[in-house]
Order: structure tokens, then C-alpha cells, then sequence
């Protein structure tokens, strides 16, 4: 039965993936391998709670009562972070204004074979106008991100007014804020 309040060395083992789980949803579409990130590492110290929660009704608890708080309310401030879409939210109003500059540079010329370069917080490999019907739509730019620990097809799409138009049956589009779109394209399965 745990008896102690949990160390600092657990409390930042706890700490880290939370930090990979908060990254992975900044994304505009989440992939299957966070949720089981998600379930495996935000619901899985439940049952340390649980244990806790025994071991203080049998008056076993002992040490500093703070540290004890410490992981239900990581668990609690990333589950409320995930439901309330702030890591995205937070991500995309920071990256806004140089995804807004950088996409009027993409009306001009289409970036295929560029270099990836930051574009605010987010990592951009490919861009070009969106196309419907193998023509481009005047004022569009698509936005393909990298991340660095996640093998995602997404990216941002800029319209001028409407909703995006797909160009296939394995596009798919969000809302994200204002002209923006959040795509998710064939994954190659």
C-alpha cells in the first residue's frame, strides 16, 4: 500500500508524457496512437488515486499532505486541457499571424520541393493554392505540416469565404478560426 507521498523522480516520470500528450493534441486531427497515449498516461494513474484513496481511509497516509495533490491534479489539468482543445487553441493563435503572412507569399508560387521551415509554431513542408477540380481557388493556400514525433498528413487550408470544397473523398476538413481549415488527408493505409 503507498504510505509516502510520491517523489519528485515520479512525479516528473508522470510529468513528461503528459507534456508529449498536450504536444500531440495541438494538432488540427488527432491520431489513434494518442488516444491510446491518452488512456494509457492520463487515465492510468487512476489507480494510483484509487490506492490512495485506500490508503487514506486506513489512515495510512503519511508525509507532506500537498505532495499528494500533485498527480490527481496533473491527471485533472491535462484531461481539462484535452476537453476544453486549449493545447490547439493556445498553438494555433500563437502561429496565426505568420501562417496569415506566409500563406499571401503562398497565392504567389507553390513551395513542392522547398525545405520545411517554421511557420510560427508550426513546421511547414508543402504549400500551394488549394485546387477544386484541378483548378486552383483564387485566395487559397494550403498549409502541409511535419511534426516531429507524430507521422500525420494535416495541415491548415485558408479559403477566402465558404467552406473548402474537397478535392477527393479522403480529404477532410474542421474549422479551426475564422478563414481557417484544419486537413487531414490520406494517411497511405
Amino acid at each position: 500500500m503507498i504510505t509516502k507521498p510520491p517523489g519528485w523522480i515520479f512525479l516528473s516520470g508522470l510529468l513528461a508524457p503528459r507534456l508529449l500528450v498536450l504536444y500531440w493534441a495541438s494538432v488540427p486531427f488527432w491520431y489513434g496512437i494518442e488516444m491510446f497515449v491518452l488512456g494509457v498516461f492520463i487515465l492510468g494513474p487512476l489507480i494510483y488515486i484509487g490506492r490512495l484513496i485506500a490508503a487514506s481511509l486506513q489512515g495510512q497516509v503519511s508525509g507532506r499532505p500537498w505532495r499528494w495533490l500533485v498527480a490527481p491534479l496533473l491527471v485533472l489539468a491535462v484531461i481539462l486541457a484535452i476537453v476544453t482543445n486549449a493545447p490547439f487553441q493556445l498553438r494555433f493563435a500563437i502561429s496565426l499571424p505568420e501562417m496569415e503572412a506566409y500563406a499571401a507569399t503562398v497565392k504567389e508560387q507553390s513551395r513542392f520541393d522547398a525545405p520545411c521551415e517554421w511557420v510560427g509554431l508550426y513546421r511547414v513542408c508543402y504549400s500551394a493554392p488549394h485546387y477544386v477540380e484541378s483548378e486552383p481557388v483564387p485566395g487559397s493556400a494550403y498549409l502541409g505540416t511535419e511534426e516531429w514525433v507524430i507521422d500525420s498528413n494535416t495541415g491548415f487550408l485558408l479559403v477566402p469565404h465558404g467552406e473548402p470544397e474537397a478535392e477527393t473523398v479522403d480529404d477532410e476538413y474542421r474549422h479551426v478560426g475564422g478563414r481557417w481549415f484544419g486537413h487531414h488527408g490520406w494517411d497511405n493505409w
